[in-house]
This record gives structure tokens, sequence and C-alpha cells, in this order.
């Protein structure tokens, strides 16, 4: 007999539940003493047993824990209010840039595990007598699972799992559950709804819809099951955007909630309303919202904020006073950016943009978090000066704000277009507003003038005295704070006024303090940005003629207006040298009064400026963000101010295009006829006496993308001279041509196998010259970069160059560039990548992604591995993350050669670099080209190492360009590893391969090394290199299987590139004429890959 000791859990027990536990506890200990309760045995005494100890041991610890931390996450999660709530804390998780909550139900998930593995009773009862056609008897006898209580566990494993955010694997038990429990109907029904929720958070919402649509109502039976259809069907409805359905169910499930929970949910319906425009309705479910005792002051705040901004009222005088009122209290002073935008809003809600306007100036200034708050008022702040054709005003609005918002945040895409393009049209604003404003103050008297200057100058010095108060203030606070000072004397002995502790009052560029200070300010906010022109703009030219070597007759000139500048300085310092001070200085009127156009001239030239801003702005406008109204008002702008201005043609040209793609054929007509009228012979106005110009313009443009496939494929069939006439041919008849640039590009790249260096450097110059903006210029000023470097053109295996992608440099805008030499650490031990580089124009990036995912979730079941995209311009990189070493990569791409399902585009050349070397590469935004060069130079130095002895080597620092054409074979394109052979290859790969019979020597006593021949394919790891003392690699390998060498006492074998090496001293004698069998190669042959796919750039050597 089986001796059972009763275990009680010394957790807290409700009263009910030690009553029922003191009083069962007799009863149960008597069967265990009686009987072996073993799950084992499936009887009546043991499947009581079971479930009692289940109950109210292993489940009640877990049970406990669980309600605990789910009260706990629903109390404290912070929502983030600026977005649709999510229907419950846990949801986020699938957001990872959502707030995340607290709590872990791990303990909950093994206490359920271990309930499920210790007192599950699958063994089937004995069969009674007479029972066998008994209907219930026989689906009582089918049931996998005789622990009475055993469901309970499970769902409690299950919606632990969901709260921690394996939504995944949350589904899964739920499935489970409802299909081994089907004789628990509400148990199943609660399992298929937890299920649906769990494919919500997944956002496979088809599967969600598919399980709710067969819930009947007649099984919502209790609270809970109806608590969590309602919410769960409330959540499919609103990520689908089905707010009108939405309303209903999310009515019926807040009265089912929990407190916290229903207060969440009347803020979502607010939401919800509001989306659907109910604004009296949304007005009211936020004061539920703001009124419920369980909510957090910050929930009451917003709901608060979010009340005035579905107002509905006549008259907003009440509602903003009662705004006002909140900026008082101290408890607001982090929220003070959401009151002056709810002001804002108020006033815009009735057309008073000036109000509004000042009110999200507010905002934006108060804000202290610089978060997502102060993003929403800049963006709305910024689309009123778009609107009002301020794009000056609006373009720091939004390059601040875009960069705060998530990428999931509604027209991400336009708003990002947007903040692009204002980069540029504010440069044309802004010249256009100054010239208008020193035009206007031409036209004044002196007096006028002067007052004008006078007022600026008031302005300016208020400005920075609030602005350094402030900063003192701040200053002051943060030094009291720091030192712990509770300022509890009277507020009289405050200070009133503060004052930079500078000790400097001077100028700010001649303070030393205000200048360090506003450095680290910029770098704070704008990064590391190098030092040039046009900083903050992202079309800007990437290159300077000056490091192509054309700036020689520069510096002379340079050197004049030096010595010119070094005069005048000195006339200024003899004679007037306080007037010109004054001349810069913003705190005097001459510095304004001399910039005011004077002469005619003077006035002309202002005029001209802003002839040019308005045209350009019009042609931005229409071209680069297709706003039509804005860009016609600019151009007619242009032609009511002046009539005759020298841009009249393009810009009736381009308001025609435009009316013809509004679809305002009446307009279109009268600009088609003023070009007729008034420019009948320009090249418009000949083209345009057909009345089916349109027509003709798209064949034109059909022909012209004839051409350009026309001269690519030439390009790709190394027929050079196509290339050339095509090109000659879109110079002639299309000159003003779109898709010059690329022509141009063609022309240049057919130059390499020309050897024609001139002919590719003029046309690249020209290129350059002509368009320095578009998507080519960082390919060609690159390649220019490197001619001037001292690199030579370099043919690729005899044909053209196919790929064009590893002098992208891996960066953003903020990534401060060097050209000083970098190393990189070629350990293979370390974490590693496997990059896949492609063309983002030739490759789809998530069709790759998928196929990847799909090959990893099919190929390996235990492993997991992390992918992750990024592009570069033309550049995309698919990173796949997850491998401790070289050797594991290696597995990988042998049980990727050998899928039968995933192939890998031939576009697609994978890279292998550590975790390390891949953050410098970003970290100093350097290329993989430059990678390339460093493995090579590598290489060739470990190599040399191997080969010749120390005193033959020296300090050699590798291969210059000039020996590296002569005494290295040309870098294939495969894919580049670190060259440690001894660490990377299997530790039975100790001798070099030996060749064939056919390739043996004829001297047995002086064989030469087998040169190992250029591989199209991808090598797995290099071969090592056998020397005597410490083993190192050659930069290739070969794709032949492994051949046989005889050594001789005085020959040493390696496998150098091309030429072969001998030293001059003996090493070690192996036994002469001894065969040493080869291991088999640790990868199998991976597919062909072009030349360029991971070496050096074919292009330049």
């Amino acid at each position: 007999m089986t001796i059972v000791f009763l275990s009680v859990s010394t957790a807290p027990l409700n009263r009910v539940a030690r009553i029922a536990l003191i009083a069962a506890a007799p009863a149960i200990a008597a069967l265990g003493l009686l009987c072996s309760c073993s799950p084992k045995k499936n009887t009546a005494a043991t499947r009581k047993y079971q479930e009692f100890i289940t109950r109210y041991n292993i489940h009640y610890n877990g049970d406990t824990h669980y309600k605990e931390t789910l009260h706990d996450m629903e109390e404290s999660y912070e929502d983030d209010f600026s977005r649709m709530l999510f229907i419950h804390p846990a949801a986020a998780k699938a957001d990872e840039k959502a707030p995340q909550p607290q709590g872990n139900f791990d303990r909950s998930i093994e206490k359920a595990q271990k309930a499920i593995q210790l007192r599950s009773i699958k063994k089937k009862p004995k069969k009674k007598a007479g029972k066998s056609s008994d209907p219930k008897y026989k689906a009582w006898m089918r049931r996998e699972e005789n622990n009475p209580f055993l469901h309970n566990s499970w769902m409690m494993m299950g919606r632990s799992q969901y709260l921690n955010g394996d939504f995944l694997g949350a589904a899964s038990t739920f499935f489970y559950i409802s299909k081994h429990f089907s004789w628990l109907p509400a148990t199943v029904v609660e399992a298929k709804l937890w299920e649906a929720r769990s494919y919500c958070a997944l956002d496979w919402l088809f599967e969600a819809e598919n399980i709710l649509t067969r819930v009947k109502s007649d099984q919502l039976t209790s609270k809970p099951i109806r608590s969590l259809y309602y919410s769960t069907y409330a959540d499919l409805l609103i990520k689908q955007k089905n707010y009108e359905e939405a309303v209903p169910m999310l009515t019926k499930a807040i009265p089912l909630a929990t407190r916290p929970q229903r207060t969440r949910l009347n803020f979502l319906l607010g939401q919800v309303y509001s989306a659907l425009g109910q604004k009296e309705l949304a007005y009211k479910a936020f004061d539920k919202a703001g009124s419920s005792s369980s909510a957090s002051y910050r929930t009451k705040f917003n709901a608060r904020i979010k009340q005035s901004e579905v107002f509905s009222g006549a008259d907003i005088t009440p509602e903003v006073k009662a705004l006002k009122r909140m900026v008082r209290y101290d408890r607001n002073k982090e929220y003070l950016d959401q009151i002056y935008y709810a002001i804002g809003n108020l006033y815009l809600s009735r057309a008073d943009t000036t109000n509004a306007i000042a009110n999200y100036e507010l905002a934006v200034e108060k804000s202290t978090r610089s978060g997502i708050d102060k993003a929403i008022a800049q963006i709305t702040l910024g689309s009123l000066y778009y609107d009002l054709r301020k794009y000056s005003k609006a373009q720091p609005c939004y390059s601040e704000a875009v960069p705060l918002l998530p990428t999931t945040w509604p027209d991400y895409a336009k708003l990002r277009r947007r903040s692009d393009v204002l980069d540029e049209l504010a440069l044309y604003s802004q010249n256009v507003e100054l010239n208008d404003s020193l035009l206007r103050l031409s036209a004044m008297t002196p007096e006028q003038q002067q007052k004008v200057v006078e007022r600026i100058i008031e302005e300016l010095k208020e400005k920075e005295k609030e602005e350094a108060e402030a900063a003192a203030r701040e200053e002051f606070l943060a030094n009291r704070d720091a030192m712990g000072n509770t300022m509890q004397g009277s507020s009289s002995k405050a200070p009133q006024t503060f004052v930079m502790n500078t000790g400097d009052d001077s100028w700010y560029f001649y303070n030393t303090a205000t200048k360090n200070a506003g450095r680290t300010e910029f770098q704070r906010r704008w990064g590391n940005r190098k030092l040039e022109d046009d900083w903050r703009r992202r079309y800007k030219s990437t290159f300077d003629f000056n490091d192509f070597g054309t700036s020689g007759d520069d510096s002379a000139d340079n050197e004049e207006e030096t010595d010119e500048t070094d005069s005048e300085a000195a006339d200024k310092e003899n004679g007037g040298k306080e007037n010109a001070d004054k001349e810069n200085d913003p705190h005097y009127p001459e510095y304004y009064l001399k910039q005011i156009p004077k002469t005619d001239a003077e006035k002309q030239t202002a005029n001209d400026v802003i002839q040019e801003g308005l045209y350009n702005m019009g042609v931005i406008l229409k071209d680069k963000l297709e706003d039509f109204p804005a860009s016609e008002t600019e151009f007619e702008e242009l032609l009511r101010r002046y009539p005759d201005n020298i841009y009249r043609l393009d810009a009736y040209y381009n308001l025609y295009l435009m009316f013809v793609r509004m679809g305002r054929m009446d307009r279109a007509e009268h600009y088609r006829q003023l070009i007729l009228n008034e420019f009948p012979d320009s090249k418009y106005g000949m083209a345009m006496r057909d009345p089916d110009y349109v027509g003709n313009l798209r064949r034109m443009m059909e022909q012209e993308n004839s051409l350009y496939d026309q001269a690519l494929q030439a390009y790709l069939d190394n027929d050079n001279r196509g290339v050339h006439s095509t090109y000659a041919k879109v110079r002639s008849d299309f000159p003003l041509s779109p898709l010059m640039p690329k022509f141009m590009f063609l022309e240049a790249l057919a130059y390499v196998t020309d050897k024609n260096t001139e002919g590719f450097k003029n046309t690249l110059m020209e290129l350059l010259e002509r368009y320095p903006d578009t998507d080519i210029t960082p390919y060609a000023s690159s390649y220019l970069k490197g001619l001037a470097q001292g690199r030579e053109l370099q043919q690729s295996g005899g044909g053209n160059m196919r790929g064009m992608l590893w002098d992208i440099r891996l960066g953003s805008d903020s990534t401060a560039v060097s050209d000083e030499q970098i190393e990189f650490d070629l350990n293979p031990d370390t974490e590693q990548y496997l990059v896949l580089l492609f063309p983002t124009d030739r490759i789809s990036q998530n069709a790759l992604l998928y196929e990847v995912a799909r090959h990893n979730f099919s190929s390996f079941v235990v492993k997991d591995f992390d992918l992750e995209q990024m592009n570069f311009g033309r550049l995309g990189l698919l990173l796949i993350k997850g491998f401790e070493n070289v050797e594991e990569i290696n597995h990988y791409r042998k049980v990727m050669a050998a899928s039968p399902t995933l192939q890998l585009p031939a576009e697609v050349r994978p890279v292998v670099i550590s975790a390390a070397n891949f953050d410098t590469l970003l970290r100093n935004g350097r290329s993989f080209d430059e990678y390339f060069r460093y493995m090579r130079d590598k290489t060739y130095r470990d190599t040399e190492e191997a080969v010749l002895p120390p005193e033959l080597f020296g300090e050699s620092e590798g291969l210059t360009p000039e020996e590296a054409a002569e005494d290295t074979a040309p870098i294939p394109g495969d894919a580049v590893m670190p060259s440690d052979a001894t660490d990377m290859m299997p530790d039975d790969m100790e001798q070099a391969p030996e060749p064939d019979a056919e390739q043996e020597t004829d001297a047995p006593e002086a064989a030469e090394p087998v040169t190992a021949e250029p591989s199209d394919d991808i090598p797995a790891s290099p071969e090592p290199v056998q020397t005597p003392e410490k083993p190192q690699t050659s930069p290739e390998k070969t794709n032949e299987a492994p051949e046989k060498t005889t050594t001789s006492p005085d020959t040493h074998t390696t496998t150098a590139p091309q030429e072969q090496h001998k030293p001059d001293k003996p090493q070690e004698k192996p036994k002469p004429n001894t065969p040493v069998e080869t291991p088999k190669p640790a990868t199998p042959v991976l597919p062909e890959y072009e030349p360029g796919s991971e070496g050096d750039d074919p292009l330049l050597d």
C-alpha cells in the first residue's frame, strides 16, 4: 500500500477555500491511505483525488499569481492616447513601438504545465458490463482526459501565454483545448474566443472572423464568455476599420468588463465615435472614461483633452477658458503641449487660423517630452503653414516631427515625402520672402526704414532677453535640484530675474560658452553632421569637383582672394573697423540698411530672385508633390506679378500639362493657345500645333523607354558600339529626355571595356555638371573619386560589368563620413551575419524576405533566425542573424544550397560578415567595397607571412593597386569569409589539397604548388595554407573537387593566387612521395554567382 501525503499550499487561501480544504482533508487522507491514487489508475477515487490536489495545490498557486499579475497589468499600463487604444494592454506586445505592459506570467505557465504533467489521467477506466450500447457511456469512454479539473489548467496556460505576448503559442494551446475537451461545450467556446483574440493580436483577421462568426448567441452562457466575445469582436471590427458595427459590441462589452478595463473601453468607444464623426456621443464617452473612479490622473487628463477636440457647441469660449485654467496647475506642467494643442484645435474648428497657429506654436514651445504629442502639434502647425504657402516655416515643423512619428502613423509616407521636398522648397520660399521684404523697405522713405529697422532690433533684443532668462531659470532650477535645495524660504528670496552665469555678455559668436552650448544642442538635435553647404537638405549634391582633381587653377584664385581679404581686413583695422562691425551685427541698424536695394540694378536683381523662386516653387509642387492647386497658385502669381518674365514659356507649358492631368481641358487649351500665339517658333509651339500633342508626347516617352531598353540590352550583350550609337541618337532626337542621366551612365560604363579612361571620365563629369541631383550622382561621383585617387579601370572578365552596388555607403544624413583607414576584426568565432545584398530596383524586398523566412521555418525546427531589412538607396540588405560563429553559417548555407524550394535570384549576393564588422561599416558610413579591399589586402598579407621567410616579407602592408593587378588573380564574385582558416575549417582539415595525377609535375623533388583558379561559386570557407608552425589561408578557393598533391622535401605547397611561391629555405621534410588524403569539403558546391558578388568592385582596382 502506498501512503500518500497531502501537500497543502502555504499560499493565502480565501475563507471558503480554507473551509473546503479542512472539511475535505480527512476524506482525501483516508482515500490516500486506503488506495494508491496514482494518475496511472482511473477510478472514481483517483479522479476525485487528482481533481482535489490539482484544484487546491498546483493550480491554485498558478491561478493566484495569474489574477494578481493581471490586475497589476491592467491598473498600471499607460496607454498611448495619441492612437486608437488597444482592447487590452497585453495586445500592445504585438507592436514593439507601443508602450509595453508590465507583468510576467511565466510562473502561471509553469504551474499549469506542472499540473498537466503530474495530474493528468490518460488511462481508460474499466469497462462496465451492459453499458457498451449507451451513447453517453461511449462518449465518456472516448475522453482523452479523465481529471475533471485539468481543463482549467489548460485554459490558464493559454491565457498566460496570451498575456505574455506569445500569441501564436496561445492560439495553439486554445486550438488543442477546443479539440480535446469536446465534452465541455462552455470550455470549448471560451477556448475558441481566446483563439480568435490571439489571431487578432497577430493581425490574422480572416482567421479570427472565421471563428467569431461561427459562435452562436445561445453559446454565450456566462458573463465571462459574453465579455470575452463582445470585446474580441469589437477588437476585430476596429482593426477592420468597421467602426459602425464595433460600437454595439463595445457598448455591450463595457458593463461586463473589470473596472480598469471599463475605463479603457469607454475611452476606446469615444475614439470610435470620434472616427465616425459623432462628436456628441464621443464627448459623453470620454466624460465617462474621465469620471471613472478607477481612472488615473493621466487618463482623466487625456479624456478631458479629447473632449475639447470633439466639442461641438456653438460657443467655444467656456471650453477655452476651462483648458486655460488647467495650465495653472503644477501637476499639468508636463502636459502643457497637449493643453495648448487642444486649444488650437478648438480655434481651428471655427476657422480661426490665427489663434490656432498661436496655440500650436505654444504647444511646440512648451513641450518638455519631445515625443509623439510634440510631433502631432508640429505636424498640424506645419500643415497650416503649408496651406498658407509659408513653406519656410512649414519645413522645420515637418523635419523635426516626422522622425518622431511611428511608421504606422496614418499617411506616414505622404508626410515623409512632404518633409523631404520641403527641404528644397523652403530655400526658394525664403528667397522670395526675403526679397519681397527688402523691396517693400526700398519703397519707403529713410525715416520709415529707420523705424522698421529699430522695431526689428527691439524685437530681437526682447527675444534674446527672454531666451537668456529662460535658460538661466532652467540652470538655476537644475542647480537647485542637484544641490537638494527645497526652496522652503519665502518666495521673495527667489530671484525674479536671471542672468547667464558666464561672465560674458558679448554677441553669440564671440561668446565661447554660448557657442559651446549651441554646438552641444545642435549635435543632440541633428547628430554629427558633416560641415558642408545645404547640410539640412536631403537632396544635396553628394560630390565636390575638387575631389576629382580639377581644382588646380582655383588655388591661385583662392590665394588671391585670401590676399585681398587680408588687405581688406587691414584696411578695416586701420580705418572703418567700427562701421564694418556694425554692418555685421544684427543689433545695429547698419546691418539691415545695407541689405536694402537702392539702385535700379539691385532692385532688378531682387526681382529676378523672386521670379526664379516662384517658378521653381511651382515646378517642385507640380513634379515632386503633385500638389497641383498649390503649383497653380505659384505659377499664376509669377505671371501676375511679372507678365514678361523669362520663365513665361515654361510656366505656360507646365500649366498646360498640369491641367491635362487634372482633366480641366478648357484651362489646358487656354495655355496651349498662349504658347501658340506668343511663342509659335519655340519647340513647344511647333509641337503643339498638332491638337493631339498629348498623344504624341506619350508616344515619345514610350520611344525613349524603348531606346533605353535597347541600350541596356546592348550593354548586357557587350555590344558597346550599339550603346554608343543609341546614346548618340537620344542625344540628337531627345536632348531633354528625363532618362538622359541613365543614358549617359551607360555610355560611360561602355568605355570601361573599350579601355577608354578619358571617355569614361569625361562622360561622368558631364553627367555631374548637367544633372547634379539625380539617383545616378552618387555612383558617378564615387568612380570619379576612385580615379582621382589613382585607381585604374579594370574589366570584369572581359565583359561589361553588371553590379554597381558596392560603393554605396552604409549610413544616414547624420553619419559623419571619414576617409581614414579602418580596421576589421576577422575572428570567425564571434557572432556572424549572413547579409544578402541586392538591387532594390530589380529584386522585390518583401518577396525575398518571405522566401528566406519560409526556408528558415521549414528547414530549421529548433533554431530561430532573426531577419532584418535595410535600404541604402539602390542597395538593399537582408540580414540573417543568429549565428554564433562561421561554422554555423557554413551549415546554414549547406542547407540553403540543398533546398529544393529556395533558389536565390542571380542578382542577390550573399556576404558573410561579423556583427562587429557590420556595425563598423554602419557607424563609420563605409561601403562593402572598402570591406572587400581590406579582406583582399589582409588575405595577401597572411599568405605572404605563411609562405615567405620573415626577412623577405618584412613590414609589407599589402599590395599597391599596380602590384595587385600583376601579382594577384582577379577577385572573384564569391562570398567573403574571414581568412582565419584554422578557426573556420573542421578539425580534420590539416593538409593542403593534393593535385590529380595529370597535374603532378615531372620533377619529383621540386613539385610546384597548384594554383587555385578563380571560382564563380561561393566557398563556405577559404582553404588553409599548410606551414610548419601556423596554418593560414589563401585568398581563393576553387570549386573543383579536392585534388591530390605530392609534396617533396624542398617544396612548400600553398594555394596562393596565380603566381607560385617557393621559399628559399627548406621547411620540415615530410616523407617524400607520400600521398596525403584530403578530407571532403565542409560544404557542398553552391550556386554560381556573377563576378563582383562579394569581392572588390570589378570596375576600379
